[in-house]
């Protein structure tokens, strides 16, 4: 049984998705009015919702790109997470998630660094893994973090980008981060999971009428940031479910059962089981995409201390 928060929390957001589906279109309806709206209605979560008593925050560059450096007073300054928010890769900022990023470096005890990557359609890929790529290595070779006090962390697109992040890295030969935790990752853009139905769109609260339209326009939900034609099913930046993740660092999954994306924890979870890739899975059952962003629920908080348990075995330990 979810909490008593929680329940509030799913009412708020199915009020809110009324609105979002008024302003949220599908890729080729969505005009440059109503995007810059959107991203405006977004960033006001990351300001609305709590932050921890005496969180600071650094606006930072890392490399040419302006980030968040966010911390409180339980943040140990030796242990980094760069966190790659979500969005779809055309919506989400460290404004966005500047109150999940506060409680997730108190309750992990980590310094997070949330990088404002480049988004579509103004940027098409590979503009984001070029970011991703670029935030990581500035931290090991301008900050002067060793890769094993560096995790990296993401949720949705953002945990798309961790992960295609850790493939480039590794296709480069670069030293890897000591650890990945990704929240409700994107692994499948090309929705061929068997939770991509209409059935669960309606139990989906946040992606649900957004896919409703993609799907009843025939929209793809990666044309935000990817051109169709240069959508590859083969290739492991685009589908980071194809990727081999032989001798990668220890990845964990959270993942709530009432989203679209689910099957894409489910299908993560069993290729890093063939590829003998250390990992903890973990599903919450009746929570939506991302349910994180909401900070008030106890729900919320248990998350978090998972990720600080997984991160305390993995940061600081070389591989």
């Amino acid at each position: 049984m979810i909490s008593k928060e929680a329940q509030k929390s799913i009412k708020r957001f199915k009020r809110a998705a009324t609105f979002i589906g008024f302003l949220v279109k599908s890729p080729k309806e969505m005009t440059p009015r109503r995007l810059r709206i959107g991203r405006l209605f977004n960033n006001l979560q990351g300001t609305v919702f709590p932050k921890v008593k005496g969180t600071t925050k650094e606006v930072i560059y890392l490399d040419d790109i302006r980030s968040f450096k966010i911390s409180t007073p339980n943040s140990d300054p030796e242990r980094i997470l760069l966190y790659f928010h979500g969005g779809g890769y055309s919506l989400g900022s460290p404004e966005s998630h500047y109150s999940l990023a506060s409680y997730l470096a108190d309750i992990t005890k980590t310094v997070v660094y949330v990088p404002d990557y480049r988004l579509g359609p103004e940027y098409k890929f590979p503009a984001q893994l070029e970011d991703g790529i670029k935030s990581y290595k500035f931290l090991i070779d301008n900050l002067g973090y060793a890769p094993e006090q560096v995790a990296i962390s993401g949720d949705s697109a953002g945990g798309h980008l961790a992960l295609i992040t850790l493939l480039k890295l590794k296709e480069d030969g670069v030293q890897l981060p000591s650890a990945l935790a990704l929240l409700s990752p994107w692994t499948d853009p090309g929705a061929s999971g068997d939770t991509y139905t209409y059935e669960m769109a309606d139990r989906d609260i946040m992606l649900g009428p957004l896919f409703k339209k993609i799907w009843k326009n025939g929209d793809q939900p990666y044309d935000y940031y990817l051109n169709q034609e240069d959508y590859d099913e083969n290739d492991k930046y685009v589908v980071p479910l194809i990727g081999n993740y032989e001798n990668c660092p220890p990845i964990m999954i959270q993942v709530g059962t009432e989203e679209l994306l689910l099957s894409d924890s489910q299908r993560l979870r069993d290729v890093l089981k063939k590829d003998n890739c250390e990992h903890e899975y973990y599903e919450w059952k009746d929570m939506y995409h991302v349910f994180h962003v909401d900070v008030r629920m106890p729900e919320t908080i248990e998350a978090f201390n998972q990720i600080g348990n997984f991160l305390r075995k993995h940061i600081g330990i070389k591989l």
